[in-house]
Formats: C-alpha cells, structure tokens, sequence
C-alpha cells in the first residue's frame, strides 16, 4: 500500500511539474523602446484624447498579476538602445513588462508628469493573435507649445507613431514614423 502511495505521490509531482511550464509559456514578455529620429523635423500628429487610456490597464499602478513589470536587469534591448543613444537618438520610454495573450488586453505606458491627463510621453500596445501574433501600437510625444517657441491654437503638439504589425516570436522589430521609431521584442 505505501509503495502505491508513494508512487501516486510521484506521479502528481510530476504531472505538476509537466503542467507548470505549460502555464509560464502562456506568459509573454514585452519590450519597448520608444525613441526620436535625429535631426527629423517635427511631425505633428492628432493628439491623445483625454481618456486615451480608458480601456487600458495601467503598467504603473495595475494590481492584476498577470501584467507586470520586470526588473530592468532582464532587459533585452539595452545594447540597442545604448547605440541608439550613441547616434544621438533620444529615448523617450524603455519599458518591458510580462503579460497573457489576451486579445482584448491593452497595456497604457507614460512617462513625466500629466498636464491635464496629458503625459510627455504616452501610449496603448496590445498584443492579439489569430493566425500571427499581433502587435498594435499607439505612442504620443506630446510637448508644450511655449517649449518649441511656437504660436498654436493648442497648448500642446503631439507627434503620434501608429501602426499594427505581424511579429514572430524572439525577433527584434523595428518600428518607423518620420520623426519617431520604436523597437519592440515579444518573447516567451
């Protein structure tokens, strides 16, 4: 009888073992560089609405734990952006983050302080899958007006990079709108 025990003891460990990386792989890990073009004249773009994160979870502040932010010693684009830097390109955000694929799931990244709901940097990815896996992409620059020296009928001027992409897994993909850019990596 102890032997019988002892090996459905065994078998449990190990189907628990088996089922336990099954549910890490469902976890994907996000990385963003979001960064401006050198010498690129400003482009401006249709500026966030103020609720632009109204259907987002919030990286900084969300309790859910299946959206988090890693530590920054896991980052998988440092070198890239460090010879960004280098070629005077200027980060705006770098930021990674673990997540399920979740089709209705946006994540809401920021930088700086709000100026009524509006950040210096902000912006939506979502991940979705049908027959790829999907990349979608809202990210503002948003300056104040008096910091360009211009005369605008706005407070503020937002450059905007939009775009939705087919990714594969563990590759390095570039992202390009005339004065911004953005590196992105998914893995598992």
């Amino acid at each position: 009888m102890k032997q019988l025990s002892n090996a459905l003891g065994l078998l449990l460990l190990s189907t628990l073992l088996a089922v336990a990386p099954l549910a890490q792989a469902e976890d994907y890990l996000v990385e963003v560089v979001f960064f401006g073009q050198p010498s690129a004249p400003l482009v401006q773009g249709t500026p966030p609405d103020l609720d632009w994160d109204a259907n987002a979870i919030d990286l900084a502040s969300t309790a859910r734990p299946d959206v988090r932010s890693i530590d920054k010693t896991r980052y998988r684009l440092d070198e890239q952006a460090r010879k960004l830097e280098q070629s005077g390109y200027q980060i705006y955000l770098h930021q990674a983050w673990t997540q399920p694929l979740d089709n209705d799931l946006v994540v809401a990244l920021h930088r700086g302080q709000a100026d009524n709901g509006i950040y210096p940097v902000q912006g939506l990815v979502r991940l979705s899958q049908d027959n790829l896996t999907e990349l979608q992409v809202a990210f503002w620059r948003n300056r104040p007006t008096a910091e360009l020296g211009l005369q605008a009928a706005t407070s503020v001027i937002s450059e905007q990079l939009h775009q939705t992409r087919a990714l594969r897994v563990n590759e390095v993909h570039y992202l390009d709108h005339q004065s911004l850019g953005m590196l992105v990596t998914i893995s598992r």
